[in-house]
Parts: structure tokens; C-alpha cells; sequence
């Protein structure tokens, strides 16, 4: 009997294993992904230094690669302006509206199809986990660091009063279930199922946006947890640290305050039900409050700043994303295509 408790022990220590491996993996490839369409130009050249037609202003590489500006047209031979019509939205200038179609606004109420969103999702999640390095996310990740660690200081005298009073005995259970992720991602799918019903866009972006920003705080989660290594206040594992039911529901909390600029009537339920789930977590005894905190934090960041992305990215235009500079060297001709996603 105990050689056969050894043999099942060992089975799922191999199995946790493998799961905690695949988790690395996929934050490694995440990171690779992010690293490799961070936006740098990759041109093909005979020459290093570009030169244009006499009397023309230079090619600033440099604010290029940063910024992927949409730079104006060169007066070239016929046939290339002629390639270049299609994109007259960027040649203007990077203050045009016009879309693809080529009427201005065209398609920002359409409700893109499911296809679309699958498409997007992967280019999604890039560009919200680069926003999350933005400077106007300083100030909220300040702050939940400076809450988290006075947290520190009154971690286990919160653990005695929530192990010693039970305030939330009877609910505990339904804080772990909201919690757990699944309830979230349904959140998400049901926002995008609706949006395409009804034909309302602003929904159905929602939807997608809590779903990619619920795939970034799983990954940033699982990789902080075998980072940290923290022991559970109950001794159960050391995957104590953040916590992951309060990330999950503060990046649906977020993702969709943000979506609807933080509307009070949504946002004060949506993080009453955060706090809720962080508190039956104490309650349970599988976190510590600085656990709990920190998730909050991390959750915030992720869910507004994949919201934030997809704002930024409709109010642009879909041709702002694409800019096409030609490149006149001697005898050489041709461009360099920049793509922003």
C-alpha cells in the first residue's frame, strides 16, 4: 500500500513538473514573440545610407524604428507613385482617418467577425503586454508596490483575524469559483457572443480584450509564482505569490472599466467582486493579504493596459498601422515597408 502512495506521489510530483515547465515555455515564447515585432524596422538595402532625390528632407531612421512614422511620399518614377495610391492615408500625413476603404471612418461601428478577432488575438496580446511598459502605468504600479509591501508588515496578524473569526465561512466557496479563471473567460466569450448578435461593437471588443488580457496576467501569474516561490500561509504548496483568483478578477475588472472609461456603474461592482474574491481567498487560508494586493495590481495594469491597446488602436485608423517609405539610392530603387501591430 505505501509503495503503491510513493508510486502515485511521484506521478504527480512529475506531473506538476511538466505543467510548471510548460507554463516557462510559454512565457519564454511569449517574450520571443514580443522581442521580435517590437516595432523595429528591418530594411534590405545595397547601401547603409539611404539618400533621396536632391531637395527632398532625409530619412529619419532613427524616429523610424521608434515610432514607425507615416512619412510623406517621394516624387518618384510614375509607376511606383502608382503602387502607393492604395495608401494615400499614410502618405498624407499621420493625421488621417481614412480606412481601408478609402472613406474616412469607414467600418469603425462594423462589427468585425469572429474570424477577425481569432486573427487579431495573437497580435492582441503582443501589443497589450507592451503597453503595460508604458509610462502612464507608472503611477498605478507604484502604488499597488507601496500597498503591497505594507501589506507585508500585517500579513499574518490579517491571517489570525480571518482564521479566527470566519467572516466569510459560508460564501468561501463562491469566491473561489468567480475566481478561478474559468468564470472570466466565460465573461469574455459571452461579451463577444453578444456583441456579434446585436451588432454592437464596443461589446464584442470588450470581450476579446478581457480574453487577451486574461492570457497575459495567466502567463505574468504562473511565471511570479515559480519566480517567487512564496509558501502558502497553510503550508499546501509555495505558489503563494501573487495571488491568482484576485489577477484574474481584477483583469476583468479592469479590462472592462477601461473599455467603458470607467464608468462608476460598472466599475464599482466589478471591483467590489475583486475584493470579494481576494477576501475568501484569506479566508481559505491560501493567501496572505500582500498576495491578494499584488494580484490586484497586477491585474489592473494587464486588463487596462490591453484596453488602452485596442482604444489606441481603433482611434489611429487601420492604415496608420502600415507606412510605405520609398528609397531612392544612385540606381536603386524600392522601400521600406513598416508594419505597427
Amino acid at each position: 500500500m505505501s509503495a503503491t502512495r510513493h508510486h502515485v506521489r511521484r506521478a504527480v510530483a512529475c506531473l506538476m513538473e511538466t505543467t510548471h515547465q510548460s507554463y516557462c515555455l510559454l512565457a519564454m515564447l511569449l517574450a520571443v514573440l514580443i522581442i521580435l515585432s517590437s516595432g523595429t524596422v528591418w530594411g534590405f538595402t545595397g547601401n547603409p545610407v539611404l539618400d533621396v532625390p536632391v531637395g527632398q528632407s532625409p530619412l529619419d531612421l532613427n524616429e523610424q524604428s521608434h515610432y514607425s512614422y507615416c512619412s510623406l511620399a517621394y516624387t518618384l518614377e510614375d509607376p511606383f507613385i502608382t503602387a502607393l495610391t492604395t495608401t494615400a492615408a499614410v502618405v498624407s500625413g499621420p493625421t488621417s482617418t481614412t480606412t481601408e476603404q478609402g472613406q474616412p471612418n469607414a467600418g469603425k461601428t462594423t462589427v468585425p467577425t469572429l474570424g477577425t478577432y481569432v486573427k487579431e488575438f495573437v497580435p492582441g496580446v503582443i501589443g497589450g503586454t507592451k503597453r503595460i511598459f508604458y509610462k502612464d502605468n507608472l503611477s498605478v504600479a507604484l502604488i499597488g508596490v507601496g500597498l503591497t509591501g505594507l501589506a507585508l508588515t500585517v500579513d499574518q496578524e490579517v491571517k489570525q483575524y480571518f482564521q479566527d473569526r470566519k467572516p466569510l465561512e459560508h460564501v468561501e466557496n463562491i469566491g473561489d469559483k468567480i475566481g478561478n479563471g474559468i468564470f472570466e473567460v466565460g465573461v469574455g466569450l459571452v461579451l463577444l457572443g453578444t456583441g456579434e448578435l446585436i451588432n454592437d461593437k464596443k461589446l464584442a471588443d470588450t470581450g476579446a480584450v478581457n480574453l487577451e488580457a486574461l492570457l497575459i496576467s495567466g502567463v505574468a501569474t504562473e511565471v511570479l509564482k515559480l519566480t517567487v516561490q512564496r509558501e502558502r500561509p497553510n503550508g499546501g504548496n509555495h505558489n503563494s505569490f501573487p495571488s491568482g483568483h484576485a489577477v484574474m478578477t481584477a483583469t476583468m475588472a479592469a479590462s472592462i472599466s477601461e473599455m467603458y472609461d470607467w464608468d462608476l456603474r460598472l466599475a464599482v461592482p466589478l471591483y467590489l467582486t475583486t475584493a470579494f474574491v481576494g477576501a475568501t481567498r484569506l479566508e481559505a487560508n491560501e493567501h496572505f493579504l500582500s498576495d491578494v494586493i499584488a494580484g490586484i495590481t497586477l491585474g489592473t495594469l494587464v486588463g487596462t493596459s490591453v484596453a488602452k491597446y485596442h482604444k489606441e488602436k481603433d482611434s489611429q485608423g487601420v492604415l496608420q498601422n502600415i507606412s510605405i517609405t520609398p528609397v531612392y539610392d544612385g540606381n536603386l530603387r524600392g522601400g521600406v515597408i513598416t508594419l505597427k501591430f
